[in-house]
């Protein structure tokens, strides 16, 4: 895959706004529920997991990119 520099940039735009979110969540000023349980704890550590999974995929990228593959 040959990370258009766009995509890059947007990801890293959205990855900001979606850290910041993540943060209000730990701290408790905002919470998710659904069906009346809160299930922010949840939420979060599988946001943190996509989120990070889709840095490695970058990383990787460019890292191979980089390298001239």
């Amino acid at each position: 895959m040959r990370a258009d520099p766009l995509v890059v940039q947007r990801w890293r735009d959205l990855r900001e706004m979606l850290i910041r979110q993540l943060d209000m969540f730990d701290t408790g000023r905002i919470s998710l529920r659904a069906d009346s349980l809160d299930v922010s704890a949840e939420a979060i550590a599988n946001l943190k997991r996509e989120i990070f999974a889709f840095d490695a995929l970058i990383s990787d990228d460019e890292a191979k990119q980089a390298a001239g593959f």
